[in-house]
């Protein structure tokens, strides 16, 4: 009996580390469980790309089961085809962007700035005066294109004296400083490298984005009176004004001009869960994200869904509006793992109990096997001595039985009455065998009892 018990107990370890085995799994499994998502931002040298990179760090750092890969594109107009066709699931794209079925936005992130860079010997000062110059319109497809040949269109200027130059920021620089074009619009955040540079050479200024005929007013009234009339026209612009001194000591005073506003966006189909996490995380860390890139100082919650030509995801106007999630779906996994434990528990439990009562059994079952040796020596007993010697017996059986029952080892049910009931047949059964010896086999009485 005692080496069953020892088995069972032996058995008590192997549950634990059972138990210990599914918790581990179950963080193990919870944690291998990641999603990855494709960034598509734009040249690894430009500012889309930079942010990207800083928005990637501070997304994996607080979401281990997110990770984010980045893939540089051509700008805003090849991240928005990405987004619709599925190739990328984030981007930044521009708010003006053509296209864009299947996008969606998260927030708005800063305001891009229409530069007109014009040579100083140009004498451009406004819009209307590019009429008969060369003019660069930015990088075939770009979002600077877009918006500088559709503004080109609203002040009635056409390409003269051959077509608009097209090519990259720092083509546009060169060609500038070479006397090949007179003037060359760059949409690019505001105090972006490729402007700075270019205002430290003299030949090169900013020009006002207006119309000739409201040179000399408020700049901040310019660029309002502009942009409303060409809203009519291209509606996602704003009114922006070039700051005093924003580039090195230039320009000497704020220059009116148009801005797009530079969006995070995402596909349509990728989990609300997820972009909602990616937004209120970005909109935590906005400080850390400001230290690394000044662009970030341009994000507040209040402004971000303002304009959106793209309409919000599902996620992100989750956290705008803090639609929470219901209980059982925002603890639907650490319910599951308590359920799981709880499973477990009672598992654990009934095999327990099952190996209680079990014990118990054995134990009782012990003393059936010991009662019914002594009824079995009863009948081979031929004198009272050997029948004083099983009468110890039984009584000793019934004094460890009652002392197991008191100590709760056996239990008070029908195994123990029917352990009493062989009792009470066993002690018939001696006293009966005991008056048989009593009486000689002719009638007389036997010696007496010693």
């Amino acid at each position: 009996m005692q080496e069953s018990l020892l088995k069972k107990i032996r058995l008590v370890p192997v549950v634990v580390a059972l138990m210990v085995s599914v918790v581990v799994w179950w963080n193990v499994w919870a944690t291998k469980e990641q999603t990855v998502l494709v960034f598509s931002t734009g040249s690894k040298v430009g500012l889309y790309h930079r942010l990207a990179t800083q928005m990637k760090t501070v997304v994996e750092t607080h979401h281990a089961d997110i990770v984010i890969e980045l893939r540089e594109s051509a700008g805003s107009n090849e991240n928005i085809r990405r987004l619709d066709n599925g190739q990328a699931h984030l981007a930044l794209v521009q708010n003006d962007a053509i296209g864009g079925g299947s996008v969606r936005s998260m927030a708005s992130l800063y305001p891009e700035v229409l530069h007109l860079l014009c040579r100083t010997d140009a004498n451009i000062n406004s819009v209307e005066d590019l009429a008969g110059h060369r003019v660069g319109v930015g990088a075939t497809g770009s979002g600077t294109e877009q918006i500088a040949t559709r503004l080109l269109q609203f002040v009635g200027v056409e390409p003269s004296p051959s077509p608009f130059w097209r090519g990259s920021f720092a083509e546009a620089i060169e060609r500038l400083k070479a006397g090949e074009i007179d003037a060359a619009f760059f949409l690019i955040g505001l105090g972006g490298d490729v402007v700075r540079k270019a205002m430290n050479d003299d030949r090169l200024k900013l020009t006002p984005i207006q119309m000739r005929s409201v040179e000399g007013g408020n700049p901040e009234d310019i660029a309002r009176t502009f942009a409303a009339g060409f809203r009519v026209h291209y509606p996602h612009t704003s009114p922006h004004t070039i700051p005093l001194m924003a580039y090195d000591g230039r320009p000497r005073k704020p220059v009116p001009s148009l801005s797009v506003q530079a969006v995070m966006a995402c596909g349509a189909d990728v989990e609300p869960e997820i972009i909602e996490r990616i937004t209120k995380t970005l909109f935590e860390q906005r400080a850390v994200l400001s230290q690394r890139e000044s662009a970030f100082t341009h994000l507040d919650e209040q402004t971000a869904q303002g304009g959106l030509q793209f309409p919000l995801h599902e996620g992100a106007e989750n956290f705008f509006r803090r639609r929470e999630p219901g209980f059982l779906s925002q603890n639907a996994e650490p319910m599951g793992f308590v359920v799981t434990l709880l499973l477990l528990g009672w598992s654990v439990l009934t095999w327990a109990r099952r190996w209680y009562v079990q014990a118990r059994k054995n134990r009782i079952d012990t003393f059936y096997r010991e009662i019914g040796g002594v009824s079995q020596r009863v009948h081979d007993a031929g004198d009272m001595k050997v029948l004083a010697e099983l009468e110890s017996d039984l009584a000793d059986i019934r004094r460890r039985a009652a002392d197991e029952l008191i100590h709760e080892q056996l239990a008070a049910d029908s195994s123990y009455i029917v352990f009493q009931n062989m009792l009470v047949s066993c002690q018939t059964l001696l006293e009966r065998t005991r008056g048989e010896l009593r009486v000689s086999p002719d009638g007389t009485f036997g010696q007496p009892e010693e």
